[in-house]
């Protein structure tokens, strides 16, 4: 447990405190989960382990009236670099700066949102840079930090994980009959405002960021949520890299596509007041490569507005080749580039937004 005082100049650490412990005969360090503030915007490391990160940027309205439009920027003075993001428009290879959504611009007083990102880093602890920007003038104050055991591995082992906070601007403010709305609607995706990503790691250190350009989904009348990912629509901004994911790895002429289905609890939309975010732990089905397994992963759902809602994942979710027998693929993707080695589980994380038909 490690606490941080934040001043009006610099914050300075009070102090930490670390542990160890032995499982399965290694032994693995205790991960920080560090947190300042500088004045309205926080920081804070969520989750770390070997190589990589994930860590939130929280922008809280202290003032009375509403913030309209937002800015943030930050450097780190390491190596930790940025691998995906989600719930601003980023820009910059650091320093790094992010820019309101259309849907979070605004802030009401006393109300809160919030971004996120993954990052690689060395064998050091994340680092927590200061962040800037004008929504960052307000009232400067200390937080305290937890922490939470990490994995000597190369990615997170859980794919349960509660890590990863969503971003809200929440409100109290609802009524039954646009509540009934919510529950009772059927839902198409909005696939121009939805992404879902995943992390590959080859000979060790090289992590890159790859995604699809093409989803689509709904959530039925009867409850059941249904994405479908094209497969062809792999990008991973290496063309013929492409073409050989395609073709060795998913082998698109068989399997064109994954599809994920999940049951939505009949209360679980009709509960959400506008603005606000709930969490819950899902049970889906994957669907890839001839293959379905059941996954079980934690998400945050937030009503946007009557007609809108944003389900996005908290943690990263671990895939396995080996679950769907996409061992050999990887294997063949590795052969053809002559790697010394490519991960054979990947980080898959996703922001997911519903719209009402």
């Amino acid at each position: 447990m490690s606490s941080f005082t934040a001043s009006a100049i610099t914050p300075r650490p009070r102090g930490r405190v670390a542990r160890s412990l032995c499982l399965l005969g290694f032994t693995l360090a205790t991960a920080v989960l560090s947190a300042k503030v500088y004045a309205g915007c926080q920081y804070v490391v969520t989750n770390q382990w070997n190589n990589g990160f994930t860590a939130a940027i929280r922008i809280t309205n202290t003032g009375t009236t509403p913030i309209n439009g937002w800015n943030v920027s930050w450097q780190y003075s390491g190596d930790n670099r940025l691998t995906s993001n989600w719930n601003a428009n980023y820009s910059g290879t650091n320093p790094y700066s992010a820019s309101n959504l259309g849907w979070n611009g605004t802030i009401p007083p006393n109300q809160t949102v919030e971004i996120g990102f993954q990052g690689s880093k060395g064998s050091a602890s994340a680092e927590v840079p200061q962040v800037t920007g004008a929504a960052c003038g307000a009232t400067t104050s200390s937080v305290p930090s937890s922490s939470v055991s990490s994995s000597a591995s190369s990615i997170p082992s859980s794919i349960s994980s509660s890590s990863r906070s969503s971003s809200s601007v929440s409100s109290s403010a609802t009524t039954s009959s646009s509540s009934s709305a919510v529950n009772q609607a059927a839902w198409d995706l909005n696939s121009s405002a939805s992404y879902l990503n995943f992390v590959t790691t080859k000979n060790t250190h090289n992590v890159e960021v790859h995604t699809f350009t093409t989803l689509t989904g709904a959530i039925g009348a009867n409850g059941v949520a249904t994405v479908t990912i094209d497969l062809n629509s792999v990008s991973t901004g290496v063309a013929l890299r492409d073409q050989r994911v395609r073709d060795l790895l998913f082998e698109t002429v068989s399997f064109p596509t994954a599809t994920i289905t999940v049951p939505v609890p009949a209360t679980l939309l009709s509960s959400l007041a506008l603005g606000q975010t709930t969490q819950t732990d899902v049970s889906a089905n994957v669907d890839l490569h001839g293959v379905t397994v059941a996954v079980t992963t934690r998400v945050s759902v937030q009503r946007l507005s009557n007609s809108r809602i944003l389900v996005q994942s908290m943690a990263p979710v671990l895939t396995r080749a080996g679950d769907f027998n996409l061992t050999a693929g990887v294997e063949a993707l590795r052969t053809i580039v002559n790697l010394t080695s490519i991960s054979a589980a990947v980080p898959v994380d996703f922001a997911l937004v519903f719209d009402a038909r």
